[in-house]
């Protein structure tokens, strides 16, 4: 290719993206800044290809979220592809992209278990398997780093890394597992062995396809199955015929993923490929994820020389912001954007918090660029926790919001569970309006009580059948609410669990003032019920910080009745207000790849943000992708005692 043949609109492509648009080259890899607009950039590939005669069936575009797939399908609406092209156009997920393939390949689906929780009784099988083998030859060295939820936790975890690199197909594929090869490997050989267990309980029961599958199994499986050799390289089904292949993300790619990927490229030689990523976006060191793909693996791997491509600039922000991003990611960065980005900080401390702030700038925000530019003004979170507060104060303001990457607070597990413990307090529960918001109170009293519903003293009906039709009468009648919660879930759940609940709704009866709240979790006891049944810590810590905002808001009434009411409304108004032009209240892991002109990153403080739990590199390299999602305006929201550490280079 030489010269375009495709021409977008509302864009003029710069000269670095115009070489990638119309490259000659077979295989290339795109070296991109943030803001540098490397989607967009693939969008050019894409829609050129398509402009020169390439069929929209033989093209196939991967990304690591679906938050990726989106702004691929944004980024060839904004160029001008039409509609009806774009939603033929296969822009897909490896977890997707596998998924599909295997549903095909084995003749079925699996069930997938997405939640620790769910994949908890596996997981402690597979350790009393271990623990319990009176074969194993190294007892004395089969010591398991944790133990109770914590040992579910960081074993999943390890399961996630151990997937995601392949490390056992690579580097001892048919080997015994034994401490020499654990140390060799750098594992804990406990977790070596109950991963084994794990597997073997997961891929057994069918002989055709796996009892279930957790997060990115679809991948692991499909990659572990091309890589044993029992999926051909003309396998019916597997995608031929290709002539373009694009992979956004390209940073997140991890040895499964690459697997797919070279797969893909060895059955369809002729292919053109464009992959794009900023190796200081790395966010799922987690689950494998390295740059290093970004490097030589294409070229070591299948006979294509690869040519790369910079994609340095960035148009999204102006110099300032450049300027802050080049310290962060500690690489040059220019900016060729026709506005400057202003970059504010401000103070916050508990005598002056930063919510009524974001609210007044929201407002302000709303009265400059109109709510129609709204859904421009995205709020990045670095915990769930911390949309509480700020949830109110939007309500309270009137200001219409939607949730990216984490849901309202009052739909959360621990705030449904006390809204049902309220509920029956309150003898109100048709109140809640909404018949979902019912169900899912329901089913926390469910999941918290962890309790099997019965019939007639006989538990052994299945549950599944048996927890939709009463919590489905219970929903249409909200008046048995009571009757439910006497028969099903104090009758049911554990003695202990039954007293605390009970304890807490005649906190809730007796108890008022603004202290009441306080009254009814002393009674309760969230963080010990949650940690019944939640696996993972961080988990445990969201609930922890959940009850701590619903408690500060509480103090302002005076009784349950007064609370309860004000939750029930609170979730009215928030329906009520939302549209299409709310602003955006955000994870900042959901963001990656799209833009904003006024992204504000509140409670920036140490132990926070960075979080003192989390790898050093992977919370840079999150405050990095953060602050590079905006275009206009960048407002920063320190905390005056313990200011975050990335604040020193602002």
């Amino acid at each position: 290719m030489n010269e375009a043949h495709f021409v977008p609109k509302a864009i003029t492509p710069t000269a670095e993206q115009l070489a990638i648009q119309t490259a000659s080259q077979r295989t290339i890899v795109v070296e991109a800044n943030a803001g540098a607009a490397k989607t967009t950039t693939l969008a050019l590939r894409l829609a050129e290809s398509l402009q020169r005669g390439i069929p929209v069936d033989r093209t196939l575009a991967l990304t690591y979220t679906e938050p990726a797939c989106d702004a691929m399908r944004a980024a060839l609406k904004k160029i001008g592809l039409p509609p009806d092209v774009i939603r033929r156009l296969r822009i897909s997920t490896f977890e997707s992209f596998a998924s599909g393939f295997l549903r095909r390949w084995e003749g079925a689906a699996v069930p997938l278990l997405s939640r620790p929780e769910e994949l908890k009784p596996y997981v402690q099988l597979a350790i009393a398997r271990v623990g319990d083998n009176a074969e194993e030859r190294w007892r004395d060295e089969l010591v398991f780093p944790a133990t109770g939820d914590a040992a579910v936790e960081d074993f999943l975890r390890e399961s996630l890394h151990l997937k995601g690199t392949m490390q056992l197909q690579r580097e001892a594929a048919d080997e015994p597992i034994t401490p020499a090869l654990a140390d060799a490997l750098g594992r804990s050989y406990a977790w070596l062995k109950t991963f084994s267990a794990y597997e073997h309980l997961r891929r057994g029961g069918h002989p055709d396809r796996p009892l279930f599958r957790g997060p990115f199994d679809a991948t692991y499986d499909l990659a572990r199955s091309i890589v044993n050799h029992q999926i051909a390289p003309d396998e019916p089904g597997w995608p031929t015929g290709l002539r373009v292949l694009l992979l956004d993300e390209m940073h997140d790619v991890n040895q499964a993923m690459f697997e797919l990927l070279h797969r893909l490229l060895s059955a369809n030689t002729q292919a053109f490929f464009c992959g794009a990523g900023d190796r200081d976006q790395v966010i799922h060191k987690l689950t494998g994820a390295d740059a290093a793909f970004m490097g030589d693996a294409l070229a070591a791997t299948t006979s294509r020389a690869v040519e790369r491509y910079p994609l340095t600039a960035s148009y999204r922000f102006g110099p300032k912001l450049a300027a802050l991003a080049s310290r962060i990611a500690r690489k040059p960065y220019a900016s060729v954007s026709a506005h400057e980005t202003v970059v504010a900080v401000h103070r916050y401390s508990e005598a002056e918090p930063c919510e009524p702030r974001i609210v007044d700038e929201a407002q302000q925000w709303q009265r400059k660029a109109g709510a129609r530019k709204m859904s421009e003004f995205a709020v990045l979170l670095r915990h769930g926790h911390q949309s509480v507060a700020l949830e109110n104060h939007l309500l309270e303001a009137e200001l219409p919001y939607t949730m990216r990457g984490l849901r309202s607070y009052l739909q959360r597990p621990e705030i449904l569970l006390l809204r049902g413990l309220l509920a029956v307090a309150t003898a109100d529960f048709s109140s809640v309006q909404d018949p979902a918001t019912r169900q899912s109170i329901l089913e926390a009293f469910v999941f918290f009580g962890d309790i099997r519903i019965t019939v007639h003293d006989d538990a052994e009906h299945e549950q599944a059948a048996l927890l939709k039709e009463a919590v489905q009468a219970v929903v249409e009648d909200p008046n048995i609410l009571t009757v439910f919660f006497e028969n099903q879930v104090l009758r049911n759940a554990e003695p202990a669990v039954a007293r605390r609940m009970r304890a807490a709704v005649d906190a809730a009866r007796s108890q008022r003032g603004p202290e009441l709240l306080a009254q009814v979790f002393e009674a309760l006891q969230p963080r010990w019920l949650a940690a019944r049944v939640l696996v993972e810590a961080q988990r445990l810590r969201e609930v922890e910080g959940n009850m701590a905002g619903l408690q500060a808001h509480a103090r302002q009434f005076a009784s349950a009745d007064a609370l309860f009411h004000s939750l029930n409304q609170a979730e009215l108004r928030q329906r009520s207000l939302k549209n299409a032009h709310s602003l955006v209240l955000a994870s900042v892991e959901s963001v990656k790849g799209l833009e904003f002109d006024h992204v504000l990153l509140p409670y920036l403080a140490q132990r926070v943000f960075p979080d003192a739990d989390a790898p050093a590199d992977d919370e840079r390299n999150l405050f990095y992708v953060g602050i590079t999602r905006a275009r206009q305006r960048l407002t920063l929201y320190a905390s005056e005692r313990a200011p975050s550490r990335f604040l020193s280079v602002v």
